[in-house]
């Protein structure tokens, strides 16, 4: 078991940090950048002011000192220069008496590189070639970026405990946003307790979006599991009614000394209601509440079980070709499905048709048989709670109540007429929307 609000902590707790680091790391190569464009735009301003200041004098090139900046006069002042002439090297006062040797610029124009200085500051430097009256001449200027680099140092040191405050605040707000967001599930755990206690019947409080469809299933599930234990209370209280009978009359029997034959017959029904129950559990299987309907599936399996039974009957299948699973109760459909057709089975006289399709947004089974059908009189009444005819008799109607009780948890129908084939005609309707709005949601 783990936590999920956990995982959420530590998983934005880690990509905040990433993610202020990563903006760290690109402000800080952003300020270095620009620092570095700076210096180098003043430095070529300043190299094209020495050539300009470069004159001819006596065969001899120098610099016009009078237009020169008083900064480079000044040792150490952190701004350098040197002019390599075509007969002489021309040095700032500034290097006093640190000896620089250019490196040579080979096939370039131009560059622009870092080097050490003397004191272990860091100079910019910019050295490019230029040719004034015909003649080349190489200068080399330089200046101490060390006060700006530890400026910058001072900056991303505040910029990182800014950060971390922010990122100290986010992880507050974050807290907060994680508790009020999982609030809902001690709310939902509550309500769904009550639910489970028969308090309330829905959750009756305002959900996101990404549970909603979750709270609904639960809801489905809890509903189909309750209406189970409806079901099968009312089926073991019929089963106790039927057997009740003929174990009044073995105890008769046993207190008298009645009708063998009497006590022979008793014990055969009871034989006989205890073998129907058993094909009805056989029929319904030991699935899980909830799943899918897969109509192109289970029918065909229901029918071969129906066809070890009952392997003198014959039947017709039509199922509507491509029809997807859908999302109903496997075991309430089995159910379903398996009285219907086990009634057809067992009073047709030799022929079942069965077709299945989707009509008019619902799904339409229909259950024919050629038997001896039921009374007009007692169509109506086949369903109802505690109405049975017996098993031993020509007509329909075991389980029927139970078929009903399902078919109306789907708020659909069902409903009995002749059959062309001679027997009952047995149609369920259960509207489509009923079977896709589960799904229709998560969407």
């Amino acid at each position: 078991m783990y936590s999920v609000k956990k995982r959420l902590r530590k998983s934005l707790l880690w990509q905040m940090i990433v993610l202020m680091l990563l903006i760290l790391l690109m402000l800080y190569i952003f300020m270095q950048q620009l620092v570095k464009e700076q210096f180098l735009t003043r430095l070529q301003h300043d190299a094209e002011s020495l050539i300009t200041v470069l004159v001819q004098q006596n065969q001899r090139w120098v610099l016009d000192p009078t237009h020169i900046s008083t900064v480079y006069n000044r040792v150490r002042s952190g701004h350098y220069y040197i002019v390599k002439t075509p007969d002489k090297t021309i040095r700032s006062r500034s290097l006093f008496d640190f000896e620089v040797e250019p490196p040579a610029l080979g096939n370039q124009q131009s560059r622009s590189y870092k080097m050490p200085g003397p004191g272990g500051e860091t100079w910019l430097v910019w050295q490019q070639i230029i040719h004034k009256q015909g003649k080349p001449f190489e200068l080399w200027v330089a200046e101490d970026i060390t006060p700006v680099q530890r400026h910058l140092v001072h900056f991303s040191i505040i910029a990182v405990l800014l950060i971390i405050a922010i990122s100290l605040l986010f992880i507050v707000i974050q807290q907060k946003i994680l508790d009020r967001t999982f609030a809902v599930f001690g709310a939902l755990r509550n309500n769904l307790q009550s639910i489970r206690q028969g308090e309330t019947e829905s959750a009756d409080l305002p959900l996101p979006q990404e549970i909603s469809p979750l709270v609904r299933e639960i809801e489905l599930l809890v509903s189909q599991l309750k209406q189970r234990i409806v079901r099968t209370r009312s089926a073991i209280g019929n089963l106790a009614h039927e057997i009740k009978r003929p174990l009044q009359i073995v105890s008769l029997y046993i207190d008298s000394g009645g009708d063998r034959q009497a006590v022979k017959s008793a014990f055969d029904e009871i034989y006989n209601i205890v073998d129907r129950e058993l094909r009805r559990a056989r029929i319904s299987g030991a699935n899980a509440v909830g799943g899918q309907f897969d109509v192109m599936q289970e029918i065909p399996t229901l029918l071969q079980v129906m066809q070890k039974i009952y392997p003198e009957v014959k039947v017709s299948l039509k199922i509507q070709p491509h029809l997807a699973a859908m999302n109903l109760d496997r075991d309430d459909m089995l159910e379903l499905c398996g009285n219907l057709i086990d009634n057809a089975f067992k009073y047709s006289n030799g022929q079942v048709a069965i077709n299945i399709s989707l009509q008019q947004n619902a799904l339409k089974l229909v259950i024919e048989d050629d038997g001896a059908g039921v009374a007009s009189e007692y169509l109506d009444k086949i369903t109802e709670k505690g109405y049975r005819l017996d098993e031993n008799r020509e007509g329909h109607g075991l389980g029927l109540s139970i078929c009903a009780d399902i078919v109306d948890s789907y708020q659909g129908r069902l409903d009995f007429s002749p059959s062309k084939l001679g027997g009952l005609r047995v149609e369920v309707q259960i509207p489509v929307s009923m079977l896709n709005s589960q799904t229709d949601e998560v969407r």
